[in-house]
């Protein structure tokens, strides 16, 4: 069932269209794209109605309507859970964003069964693309792992990326895969992960 649900969740991070400005021209016309290149006279906008950038005169505009996707640092603390399923591991996790592209996150997880397991990890997150309401990331985290009466710690790199619904984007989902190290608790462990993560943010 999980395996259904990161496959829907991949694919709705790709389906998603990427967001774009909107030109108000003199004649009535409106045109979407992506501004690449502006000055005082002319405009260059990347349109899906062709594979080449479109040149518009400043003079011929009456408006234009930016996109108000991007992330506002007014809701820059978010609460949620991180699940990694090949480890059967569940967190609670509160996410800083530092700044428009760099944030910090605490994740607390806890587990009882035949062996208590309690861990912190202190992680960091900068992202390096921005594709319409979706955030491409990498990072890295360390932590301290207890289990039962041993303790250990935890190193971890990743990169994935985080979706923002439109219709509701104080909201967060993402995919992250990476390599995770555990020394300190039983076998020194070393191998790759995949983790899936829901935020809202305040």
């Amino acid at each position: 069932m999980l395996k259904y649900i990161l496959s829907l969740l991949t694919l709705l991070l790709f389906a998603i269209p990427a967001g774009a400005e909107t030109l108000r021209l003199n004649s009535g016309e409106s045109l979407e794209g992506k501004i690449r290149i502006m000055d005082e006279k002319t405009l260059y906008i990347e349109s899906k109605l062709t594979a080449q950038e479109l040149k518009i005169d400043r003079e011929d505009l009456s408006l234009i309507e930016f996109d108000t996707s991007g992330r506002s640092l007014a809701r820059r603390i978010g609460f949620g859970f991180h699940y990694r399923p090949n480890g059967n591991e569940e967190h609670l996790s509160v996410k800083n964003w530092l700044s428009e592209i760099d944030s910090a996150e605490l994740m607390i997880g806890y587990s009882s069964g035949s062996v208590s397991t309690f861990g912190v990890e202190l992680r960091y997150a900068r992202v390096f693309k921005v594709e319409g309401t979706s955030d491409l990331f990498y990072g890295a985290g360390t932590g301290i792992i207890s289990k039962d009466s041993t303790r250990g710690t935890s190193f971890r790199f990743f990169s994935g990326s985080e979706f923002f619904p439109s219709s509701s984007p104080n909201f967060g989902i993402s995919l992250e895969f990476g390599v995770l190290r555990q020394q300190g608790v039983g076998d020194d462990t070393q191998g790759f992960y995949n983790a899936i993560s829901a935020r809202y943010y305040f």
